[in-house]
């Protein structure tokens, strides 16, 4: 019944953005895509195949089962070691960096690296989700009492530009390379200054809230957030150092180097295969996977829950852009969360979707209650994919709610 609703919702999309063409379309790919709405395909293959040659560069797809072994993959072009921009699904490893973070600094989680006992403090206590803008970085106030919670699931009352919408303040993609405490700190402070909304009032959906949560965490670490992401994600799961880069502005057409150091939202560059080492942990209670096997107490079993629970807490949809088409997602930790009963935490675990979907339709997702996790990986920014039909997101979206039916026989469930 899900799998109807979110495809009659899709074709809603269709109709909808159909009346706003930004850029020119392809016939072929056009026609492959509205096939796909109307008719149906026979198998995660046929699936596959028709998808992939709607998209700009290719596409990846990576199906692994509850043990965190491979059970299905194809590729097009687009290798499954390739780095790419992953857009929002960046959002997700922010806040696996905090929880590791956050892990490291109560002495709870397995080799933390720089992240010791004593790197990870605020105002003399570890660092936590309670942790408050006020501890941190000395703000007063209503806007002090701001917790990194709030921060990581977009309820913070940090406004984007104008109020509404999912913009970001400007500071955050032209922060130069390298950047300076000072640069750092003015940024966040801009956000604090503009903003208007009330901690814990709003969901609303932009990068600003990421952005002061990592200036929490170096301020807090005393360490930079290259510094804290090297030795909470890249060196334990093996990613490669020279790749997996964040950076403030990389879907703009500038080559001036930016520092991404508070571009959590949308700014890391990663492979699928390097990515899914990271969704283990969040799939398997906390165990990811490394270059060399299992790597257990990645997370605490306890971060995990955090990071998919329901953190609206009272909180109402200020913006989402999904609500505009009838979605009523709940938020966790850097991931949405969508199932059919949006209102009832509870009944939504019973069949609970949680995924961390790129505006470039890159899309990983991790299905619990059925035991498995997929990635779909593509970076397509409007060559082919990006038609008046369908916005790149959209149409991962609905190819993954295509397949899963697939998914559930090749697993059994």
């Amino acid at each position: 019944m899900h799998i109807k609703k979110i495809q009659l919702a899709l074709l809603f999309t269709v109709l909808a953005l159909n009346c706003h063409p930004q850029v020119k379309e392809d016939s072929g790919a056009m026609a492959l895509l509205y096939g796909g709405i109307t008719t149906s395909c026979s198998s995660i293959n046929d699936c596959f195949d028709k998808y992939v040659k709607t998209t700009d560069e290719g596409a990846s797809l990576q199906i692994f089962d509850s043990t965190g072994n491979r059970i299905y993959a194809r590729q097009s072009i687009l290798n499954y070691d390739t780095y790419k921009a992953i857009a929002s699904g960046s959002k997700w490893v922010t806040a696996v960096t905090a929880m590791r973070a956050i892990d490291c600094s109560a002495g709870n989680a397995g080799t933390c690296g720089l992240l010791t006992t004593n790197k990870c403090q605020s105002s003399g206590t570890n660092i936590s989700l309670n942790t408050t803008t006020g501890q941190a970085l000395g703000w007063s106030g209503t806007k002090g009492t701001i917790t990194l919670r709030q921060l990581l699931s977009f309820t913070s009352g940090l406004n984007a530009p104008g109020g509404t919408g999912s913009g970001q303040a400007s500071c955050i993609a032209t922060l130069p390379a390298l950047a300076t405490s000072d640069e750092k700190d003015k940024c966040v402070e801009s956000i604090r200054d503009t903003s208007t909304g009330t901690p814990g009032a709003l969901f609303q959906y932009n990068s600003n809230h990421m952005a002061v949560a990592q200036r929490i965490l170096e301020k807090s670490c005393s360490l930079t957030w290259t510094q804290i992401f090297t030795s909470a994600i890249v060196t334990p799961l093996g990613w490669d150092s020279n790749q997996a880069l964040w950076k403030g502005n990389f879907t703009g057409s500038s080559d001036t180097a930016t520092d991404g150091s508070l571009s959590g939202a949308y700014g890391l560059t990663i492979s699928p295969e390097h990515y899914a080492r990271m969704m283990q942990a969040l799939l398997r209670s906390g165990t990811a996977k490394s270059s060399s096997g299992d790597l257990a107490n990645f997370l605490t079993a306890s971060s995990v829950s955090e990071i998919l629970s329901d953190q609206y807490q009272g909180a109402t949809i200020g913006y989402s852009q999904f609500s505009a088409f009838g979605y009523k997602w709940q938020y966790g930790l850097g991931n949405w969360r969508y199932c059919t009963a949006t209102t009832n935490p509870t009944e939504c675990d019973k069949d609970l979707i949680s995924h961390s979907i790129g505006i470039n339709g890159f899309y990983p997702w991790i299905d619990r209650n059925k035991g498995y996790m997929a990635i779909l990986a593509v970076n397509n920014l409007g060559v082919k994919n990006g038609l008046s039909l369908l916005p790149p997101s959209s149409t991962s979206l609905f190819f993954s709610e295509t397949i899963r039916p697939y998914i559930h026989t090749l697993i059994g469930k």
